[in-house]
C-alpha cells in the first residue's frame, strides 16, 4: 500500500482519502483498540452503514489480531442479538442510526463488553469511534499472525435455519483476491464504483483487492439510479458490480444520455441470473460486456466467472477462478462426466475454515477438501458451468427428479409472468406433487394459462399440478432471495386475496409513493414502469418500483447482491 501513498483510495461523496491517509487510519485505529482491551481472537462486530469508517474497522480489527465481524444492517433487533449471542462478540461498532436495535438488546447479550459508536453525538456509555481515531497514535502495528487466522465471520442469511458464522482465514481472502483480480484483468489506476453493502463479502472483496493493485473505489452508501450516471461521468468510472434489478433500472433511465460514459470498461452480475435479453440490450446499449460470475460466502466469495475478455456464454456462470478446482459430483462422489448433472464443489484455498462452533455442519459441508454448495450443475466441453438447481429444492415426484429452477425460468420467458417460484408439495400418491407460485405481469393471467404453457414446454411428469397467482411478493431473506421453505410451509392452503380497486397508472401512484418514502427524486419512468429511489438511513428500503395495474402500485427492493443471492422487490 505504501506504492500508492499519496493515491486515492476512497472517493466518498465530497470526501477523498488516499491509500496513506487510509493506512494511517487503520493504525491508529488499531492502537486505540488494543488500549480499549481488544486481543488477539477476539470477536469485534461492525454495523455501520457504508463509509470509510466501515473499512477502517475492518482492517484496524484485522490488524491487532481480533476478527472482524460485518453485521447485516437490514437484520432487525432478534437477529443481531442472535449473531452477537452465538459468536460471544466482545466488541460492537454501531453506526448511530442503528442505536434503536442495541436499546431492545443490550441487556440480553452477556458478552458484550465495549460498544463503539460512529456518530456526531454518541452517548455518554459508548466510547466515541472518533474519539479513538483523535488518539493520533498511528505506530504500525504488528501481531504474531499466520495465513490460517481468522480474519473475518460472516453471518449467512439463514434461508434454511438459523444464521451460520462462516469463519474466513486470511489465506482464504488473499486467494479469492489474487483470483479475481487475474480473471478480470485489473490493472493499476482503474477505478470501481461500490455501492453493494460493505456487510457483504462482495463488497468487502471489492475494497480488498483494490489494495492490492491501487484501483480507487468511489463508495456510495446504497444504489442511487439517480445519480448513477452523473457518478460515473464525474470519477470515470471503469466497472461496477450489480444484481439483474439495477441493469433493469439502469436500461430504463433516459438521463444517461446527459453523460459522458466513454469510461466504462465492464460490468459484473451475479446474485441471480440476469436475463438474456436484459444482457443483449445493456450490452449493445453501452458497448460493454457484462460478466456473470458465482459464488458464495463459504468459498469467501467469488469462484466462477465469465472472462472479461473471450467467450461469454449467456446463462452460464463462467469458467473457474484461478486457483480455484471446482468439479461436479455425483452423489457417490465420483466426478460427472461433461454435460451430466451433479453438485458443484469448490476446491482450494478460498474453501471457508468452518462454520463457527458448528463442527457437523462444517463436516458436512467441507468433505475432502472440497465445498459441497448445493447446487446442482453441469459443466460443458469447454469448461463452462451452468447452474440446473437447488440440491435441496429438487422436487422427487413418483421417483422422478423434478428440478424447480427448470420451471422458474421457463415461466420467466411467459411475457403475463413477472417471476415464477416452484415446490414441492406432499402428495399421498406420488410422494411430492409440483406446485408454482406465480406474481403476474397482468391481472388477466390464469391457472389455466400456466398449466397450458407448461404443457407446451415440459414432460408431462414436470407439469405443475398446482398453480397460485399471488397479489403481494414472495416470501425473502434480508437481502432478497426468495425462501421457498416458507413457500413449501404455504402448502395448499391459498393466500388470501384483497379487494381490488380501480387500477392505477404510474404517474398516479406516485404520489402514493412519495408519502410513503422519502426519495432522492424520481430516477425514470415508462409507461408501464416507474422507480424512486429513498435514502433511508439503514438502506433497509432502497428501490422503490411503481408498476401500471398493481392494486397499491408499490413494491420494495434492495440494491444489493454477491453469490447468488440477490435482491427483488418487496411487496408493500
Amino acid at each position: 500500500m505504501q506504492r500508492y501513498t499519496d493515491h486515492p483510495y476512497l472517493q466518498f461523496y465530497d470526501q477523498t482519502v488516499t491509500y496513506g491517509e487510509f493506512g494511517k487510519q487503520v493504525n491508529i485505529l488499531a492502537n486505540a483498540l488494543k488500549r480499549q482491551g481488544f486481543e488477539k481472537g477476539d470477536f469485534v462486530h461492525v454495523l455501520v452503514q457504508n463509509s470509510p469508517q466501515t473499512l477502517v474497522a475492518y482492517f484496524a480489527i484485522q490488524k491487532i489480531g481480533a476478527v472482524a465481524g460485518p453485521v447485516n444492517s437490514w437484520w432487525k433487533a432478534p437477529e443481531v442479538q442472535y449473531l452477537l449471542n452465538d459468536s460471544k462478540g466482545r466488541g460492537l461498532i454501531i453506526g448511530d442510526q442503528y442505536l434503536p436495535i442495541l436499546d431492545e438488546i443490550k441487556g440480553n447479550c452477556p458478552h458484550l463488553e465495549k460498544i463503539i459508536e460512529v456518530g456526531e453525538k454518541p452517548r455518554p456509555e459508548h466510547t466515541a469511534f472518533a474519539d479513538l481515531l483523535a488518539e493520533g497514535d498511528d505506530t504500525p502495528v504488528t501481531c504474531q499472525e499466520n495465513a490460517e487466522d481468522t480474519a473475518y465471520i460472516f453471518y449467512t442469511s439463514g434461508t434454511t435455519g438459523n444464521p451460520k458464522g462462516v469463519l474466513l482465514s486470511h489465506k482464504n481472502v488473499l486467494a479469492d483476491v489474487e483470483g479475481v483480480t487475474r480473471a478480470l484483468n485489473l490493472e493499476e489506476n482503474m477505478t470501481a464504483l461500490i455501492f453493494l453493502p460493505l456487510f457483504h463479502v462482495n463488497a468487502m472483496l471489492s475494497c480488498t483487492f483494490a489494495l492490492g493493485i491501487g484501483l480507487q473505489i468511489v463508495l456510495r452508501r446504497q444504489f442511487s439510479a439517480s445519480e448513477f450516471w452523473e457518478v460515473v461521468d464525474r470519477y470515470k468510472v471503469n466497472f461496477w458490480s450489480a444484481v439483474p434489478a439495477v441493469y433493469q433500472i439502469l436500461l430504463s433511465d433516459p438521463t444517461r444520455q446527459k453523460y459522458d460514459l466513454s469510461s466504462l470498461q465492464f460490468g459484473i452480475c451475479g446474485a441471480a441470473p440476469l436475463t438474456e435479453a436484459t444482457m443483449k440490450t445493456f450490452q449493445e446499449t453501452f458497448g460493454i460486456p457484462i460478466v456473470e460470475g458465482y459464488g458464495l460466502t463459504e468459498a469467501t466469495c467469488v469462484s466462477t466467472i465469465n472472462p472479461r475478455d473471450g467467450v461469454r456464454k449467456i446463462g452460464s456462470i463462467g469458467i473457474p477462478l484461478p486457483g480455484q478446482d471446482v468439479k461436479i459430483l455425483a452423489e457417490d462422489g465420483s466426478e460427472c462426466k461433461r454435460g451430466e448433472a451433479g453438485e458443484i464443489c469448490i476446491g482450494g484455498d478460498v474453501v471457508m475454515k468452518g462454520y463457527f462452533n458448528r463442527p457437523e455442519e462444517t463436516a458436512e459441508t467441507i468433505v475432502d477438501g472440497y465445498l459441497h454448495t448445493g447446487d446442482v450443475g453441469i459443466m460443458d466441453e469447454d469448461g463452462y458451468i451452468f447452474i440446473v438447481d437447488r440440491i435441496k429444492d429438487m422436487i422427487i415426484r413418483g421417483g422422478e427428479n423434478i428440478y424447480p429452477k427448470e420451471i422458474d425460468n421457463l415461466l420467466a420467458t411467459y411475457p403475463m409472468i413477472q417471476e415464477a417460484a416452484t415446490v414441492g408439495v406432499p402428495d399421498d400418491t406420488m410422494g411430492e406433487e409440483v406446485k408454482v407460485f406465480i406474481i403476474p405481469l397482468d391481472d388477466e393471467l390464469t391457472e389455466e394459462d400456466v398449466i397450458a404453457f407448461c404443457k407446451k414446454n415440459l414432460a408431462k411428469f414436470k407439469v405443475p399440478k398446482y398453480v397460485e397467482i399471488l397479489e403481494d411478493d414472495f416470501p425473502r431473506s434480508p437481502i432478497g432471495k426468495v425462501l421457498k421453505k416458507d413457500l413449501r410451509k404455504w402448502g395448499l392452503t391459498p393466500r388470501p386475496k384483497k379487494t381490488k380497486g380501480p387500477q392505477a397508472t404510474v404517474e398516479d401512484i406516485f404520489g402514493t409513493m412519495e408519502s410513503r418514502v422519502n426519495p432522492e427524486g424520481v430516477a425514470g419512468i415508462t409507461a408501464n414502469y416507474g422507480y424512486i429511489i429513498t435514502g433511508t438511513g439503514g438502506g433497509e428500503y432502497t428501490v422503490c418500483v411503481a408498476e401500471a395495474g398493481r392494486h397499491d402500485g408499490l413494491f420494495i427492493g434492495q440494491a444489493e447482491g454477491g453469490g447468488r443471492d440477490g435482491p427483488a422487490y418487496q411487496g408493500h
